[in-house]
């Protein structure tokens, strides 16, 4: 029997043992990692399975579990993870592995304002940042690379505590042929499930000898609700809902990461927005937004058609301010003054924009005014808006509408303006068959009275350069009428019911055009409000002044309406005051719902002077048996006070020869006597016209009404004797 040399039998206990320790070597450090993992890393860790493959250089790893610092609960775990290395590139100064495949991975990430849930594996403490520096250095010395990498049903879990919000990412997979440093090209392709609907793919390559790179990105119904907790920075809002689609091809440079070139189309379906109430703000069937050209670099923006499609809006109106500022109100409160802006990027750029079409179909608008006695709604349906070719540089924007107004009206017109000057501008719209009804709200507070009934049509043409503008507005009002005084506290003391009452013709029509001009280099120039201010001046106009509209009814001259003269003392009726009252008969029976007013002017002074001496020269006449003469006020006066029989007759009766004719009578009569027939005579007149109007012409009690003003507080312009007469509605 032949034995083996000392030397063969050291040598093959070596081989022995060596191949032991290789064969077991997985398991040793398994185990090694399992016992020692919290000392290693600072959390529990936990491996199925650990399998070296020495012929192919590549490990095995199944049923991998690393749990959460201090805790039971996983952070990171995956199926199996095969690695394949090359080693023979080390030769070289290549650090190279020829497999990645990963299954069933699944990380569980959270972010609270102690930073992240991984910070402690990586060695980051709060507040640390990293040289760049060093960095650079070891990207000019190192030289990777990894080809064939496989990501299946991979699953990331996100949540951030800061805002109570959940991401999840499921059945990620990822394909990527070669990622290489100090290579010619690198290619990446990944897709995973985004929400329970979303998918997600990226397909991206990297040129590194002219250091560009290349994505297209592609997204598809994915659920943009977890994204409302980060819009919450910039706006009061509850809620997000909506599904993105997306197809983008992004080129750039892999160091200037401005240089960026994007083209593409997105679309949003089924959005939703609702304010801090869960009120729906806005809304949109889908929105698609074709972009032909962004590139960042040089500031070049071109995009295509942009088209909504059943878009709407809410809009509410409240005391304190609007929800469109509510809802804005984080940024709003932004203070500009503290944005700095870095501008150097854009140093040598100029900016250009451009946006082929913007394209509204069945718009909805729904307008709330809670600032009134009663809320009022409105609503703006079907609209249509076609705005063509936008450019930074355009002059001439074509633009063309078509809405329908609460299901009682249309409107529809042309619109040409300027980006370049907003005082070039053109405009030509129709509005038809409106239904005033809907806005009793307004004419509640304003005016105390509801619209029962009525409906505007309004030719609207505006022309505007930048030192001239003209405007011409035909207003055609039908059947328009207003209900019974309401008990509203706030309503304001506006003839505009008057005006509109005073502008009906025979056949209940109301056509008025009004031509408005103006200077838009005025620096108080608003179109919207001269165009409002100019109608509502007409209006309130035409209700101060009702005259010149009663004349043209009655057939007479306005100012012969206006007012009543009469003469000191006189209390009988003439010709010319009753071709007065019969003008204003006329006016009633075709106007029934106008209350006119007769207030009684004059000076009572010269009234008390002219009483005093007709009262005196009642005695006159008595004793001498004469008839009274058919003079009276300033006439009788001047009659009595150029008489010599009267002045003698005074004598003989005990007057005081020295005074004056007047004051003698005024001593006799006593002030008591001259008020109490200064009374008698005021009263007189507005007797002798109530009986006019009442009697004689037929005029009901309820269409006018007749007072005495406040003689002794008259300025001097209004002491003349007169009946002012006023006009109003009952």
């Amino acid at each position: 029997m032949k034995y083996l040399s000392r030397k063969k039998v050291i040598f093959l206990s070596f081989i022995t043992v060596l191949v032991l320790f290789f064969f077991f070597l997985s398991s040793i450090v398994k185990c090694y990692i399992e016992r020692n993992s919290i000392e290693l890393i600072g959390r529990k860790l936990e491996v199925a399975d650990l399998h070296f493959n020495y012929a192919k250089v590549s490990a095995r790893v199944n049923g991998f579990k690393l749990f959460e610092q201090n805790s039971k609960k996983e952070f990171l775990s995956f199926n199996e993870l095969y690695v394949n290395i090359s080693p023979w590139k080390l030769i070289s100064g290549e650090y190279s592995i020829s497999q990645i495949y990963l299954d069933g991975l699944n990380i569980s990430i959270e972010q609270s304002s102690n930073g992240f849930n991984f910070d402690d594996l990586l060695g980051v403490k709060n507040n640390q940042t990293v040289d760049s520096t060093d960095l650079n250095k070891e990207e000019a010395s190192l030289k990777f690379s990894i080809h064939d990498i496989k990501f299946k049903n991979g699953y990331i879990a996100y949540h951030d505590k800061l805002k109570s919000n959940n991401l999840e990412l499921n059945k990620i997979n990822l394909e990527l042929p070669l990622i290489a440093w100090n290579n010619k090209k690198s290619e990446m392709g990944v897709n995973f499930s985004l929400g329970k609907k979303g998918s997600v793919s990226i397909n991206a390559n990297v040129n590194h000898t002219k250091q560009r790179y290349a994505v297209n990105l592609g997204i598809a119904s994915v659920d943009i609700s977890p994204f409302v907790a980060y819009l919450k920075d910039y706006m009061l809002v509850s809620e997000v809902q909506g599904r993105l689609n997306t197809q983008i091809k992004i080129e750039g440079s892999v160091h200037n990461f401005m240089d960026v070139f994007l083209k593409g189309n997105t679309e949003l379906n089924d959005f939703v927005l609702k304010d801090i109430e869960g009120n729906k703000f806005l809304a949109s069937q889908s929105v698609i937004v074709e972009l032909d050209s962004i590139d960042l670099s040089s500031s070049h923006y071109e995009i295509g058609k942009v088209n909504l499609t059943k878009p709407e809006v809410y809009a509410a109106l409240f005391k304190e301010a609007s929800n469109f500022e509510s809802i804005f109100a984080p940024i709003l409160k932004t203070d500009s003054v503290n944005i700095e802006t870095d501008t150097s990027m854009l140093a040598n750029s100029e900016l250009f924009y451009s946006i082929d079409s913007v394209i509204i179909n069945k718009g909805f608008v729904e307008f709330s005014d809670y600032t009134l006695n009663r809320k009022f709604v409105y609503d703006i349906n079907d609209v249509h808006l076609n705005i063509g070719q936008i450019t930074d540089k355009a002059n001439s924007i074509p633009l063309d509408y078509s809405i329908n107004l609460n299901k009682g009206g249309h409107s529809k017109g042309k619109m040409v303006f300027s980006l370049q000057n907003a005082h070039n501008f053109k405009f030509n719209g129709k509005l038809l068959g409106l239904e005033l009804m809907s806005f009793s709200p307004y004419t509640e507070f304003y005016i105390a009275r509801p619209i029962t009934q009525g409906e505007l049509n309004y030719d609207c043409s505006i022309i505007m350069k930048p030192k001239q503008l003209v405007n011409t507005n035909k207003i055609n009002i039908s059947e328009f009428d207003f209900g019974d005084k309401t008990d509203d506290p706030n309503a304001l003391k506006v003839p505009v019911r008057l005006a509109l009452y005073l502008l009906k013709d025979k056949n209940d029509q109301i056509n008025f055009d009004l031509p408005v001009s103006g200077n838009p280099k005025d620096p108080d120039f608003k179109l919207g409000k001269i165009i409002w201010k100019t109608v509502m001046n007409f209006l309130i106009k035409t209700a101060a002044k009702p005259f010149s509209i009663l004349g043209s009814l009655a057939g007479t001259n306005p100012e012969s309406i206006e007012k009543m003269t009469f003469k000191f003392s006189q209390t009988e009726l003439n010709d010319k005051e009753i071709k007065t009252l019969k003008a204003i008969k006329d006016i009633v029976a075709r106007k029934p719902e106008l209350k006119f007013s007769f207030t009684q002017e004059t000076d009572i002074e010269i009234e008390k002077d002219i009483l005093v001496i007709s009262e005196c020269s009642k005695q006159y006449f008595n004793s001498n048996e004469q008839q009274k003469l058919g003079v009276f006020g300033a006439d009788f006066v001047a009659w009595a006070e150029g008489n010599y029989d009267f002045k003698d007759f005074n004598k003989q009766n005990d007057f005081q020869i020295a005074l004056p004719l007047k004051e003698k009578c005024y001593d006799v009569l006593g002030k008591l006597k001259l008020n109490t027939l200064l009374d008698s005579v005021l009263s007189e007149r507005n007797k002798k016209v109530n009986i006019y109007l009442k009697d004689s012409l037929q005029v009901p009690i309820e269409n006018y009404e007749i007072k005495i003003a406040d003689l002794r507080n008259l300025s001097n312009q209004q002491k003349k004797p007169k009946y002012r007469v006023e006009v109003s509605l009952k």
